[in-house]
């Protein structure tokens, strides 16, 4: 069953993260589809084995419940993130830069925290 939630997970987080990214076009500097991908499977699958099964079973796994996980957390993610701005200046685009750089710091800790505690809560739903 380990191997079909992550097949599961891994498969509904590449489909929606295309889906996004194509209906949306909205990345932040600096965060990329790429860690949205990462974000989106780890929460998918979280949630997937956390969350009371729901709907119809694919080889005695719950699909529907990580679509819906899936697409829960891929709108708040999207939701979050604010459409990208262009500077008229070059003030602006100077003083844009400085606090990108200070957000970057700030989503770098809060992204390895929420790595580690996505994989924590999968590692103990297993164990």
């Amino acid at each position: 069953m380990f191997w079909l939630d992550v097949l599961f997970a891994f498969v509904i987080a590449l489909l929606l993260t295309g889906l996004f990214a194509r209906l949306f076009r909205r990345t932040p500097a600096g965060i990329g589809v790429l860690i949205f991908f990462v974000i989106l499977f780890l929460a998918t699958w979280a949630g997937g084995i956390w969350v009371a099964p729901l709907g119809p079973t694919l080889f005695d796994v719950p699909w529907l419940t990580f679509l819906l996980v899936g697409l829960f957390i891929a709108f708040i993610l999207t939701a979050i993130v604010p459409p990208p701005r262009r500077p008229r200046t070059a003030r602006e685009a100077a003083a844009y830069a400085e606090a990108e750089a200070e957000a970057a710091i700030a989503i770098d800790i809060f992204f390895w925290v929420l790595i580690a505690g996505l994989i924590a809560a999968i590692l103990v739903a297993y164990l």
